[in-house]
């Protein structure tokens, strides 16, 4: 009988099938293999972690989401609210074209989005990335075949022209970076929220302004050629226990107070817009 890998080694072997993408964080010299993670040519060590992930982010921590968010973002879409989202962003993949693509979720958090995708489409490879050693760590438990990363979107430790698609869905973004790693004829797809995102939520929440993503949107257009945008709306069901953690996975639940009873529906209202380099 065969020994069964653990996480650390299945994961030494994703990255080092892969490993001509990533670049050092530091001099971004180009990786090799070790026998516990990986180095550049400048003997900058990176060890892959007991749970399967790299880190390869240098600062300070600085995040502001921490356990409590992720996993009620775990339970969220355990529960089916972004079923749609994922079955059309495989299906906006699956109809590029490209053969074997390397998928990077930029802002990936704890790795749901990714990981229910991965059985959809047929990639080269998949990598998510999140600046959040909380979030990443929570990702790792997820069995599908990617690559978790501890990294910072302003300094993504990848080479220039390496990754065929960028997913970047509702989170920030960097365009300098993401143009920069970028193949040539790759493409950007970026998930946004539109008015009516989560408007139950914002109704119960004191104090809270009306949401408009002109500013993102107009950020998204200035750095990249729009391939095309569609917008994706519909509603789901919620019980008290879905809608607690609908609550807690969204940052202005900290910053102001939900009150009034739970409704029976909450509403997914989303722009999705597929860019490439202008």
């Amino acid at each position: 009988m065969s020994k069964r890998l653990t996480k650390k080694e299945l994961a030494k072997e994703r990255f080092a099938a892969n490993i001509g993408a990533f670049c050092c964080p530091l001099c971004g010299g180009e990786f090799v293999t070790t026998d516990t993670g990986v180095r550049c040519r400048r003997n900058h060590n990176f060890d892959l972690a007991r749970q399967g992930y790299l880190s390869l982010f240098t600062g300070r921590q600085t995040s502001h989401y921490d356990q409590t968010l992720f996993l009620a973002r775990r339970e969220v879409f355990s529960a089916g609210v972004y079923a749609p989202l994922i079955d059309e962003i495989s299906s906006l993949i699956n109809a590029l074209g490209i053969h074997e693509p390397l998928v990077l979720d930029a802002g990936c958090g704890e790795g749901s989005f990714l990981a229910g995708i991965c059985s959809r489409v047929q990639p080269g490879g998949m990598i998510g990335v999140d600046i959040s050693r909380a979030g990443i760590r929570l990702a790792t438990s997820h069995s599908e075949s990617i690559m978790w990363c501890v990294a910072d979107l302003a300094e993504l430790p990848f080479g220039s022209e390496s990754v065929d698609v960028i997913l970047n869905v509702l989170s920030p973004a960097n365009y300098g970076e993401f143009k920069r790693v970028l193949k040539p004829g790759g493409v950007i797809i970026k998930v946004l929220p539109r008015e009516g995102y989560l408007r139950e939520i914002r109704q119960r929440l004191e104090g809270v302004a009306p949401y408009s993503n002109e500013d993102v949107l107009a950020k998204f257009e200035e750095n990249l050629q729009v391939v095309q945008s569609t917008n994706l709306k519909y509603q789901v069901n919620v019980n008290s226990l879905l809608w607690q953690s609908m609550t807690k996975m969204t940052p202005l639940s900290r910053r102001h107070q939900i009150s009034g009873p739970h409704p029976k529906q909450i509403t997914i209202d989303l722009e999705i817009i597929q860019g490439s380099r202008a």
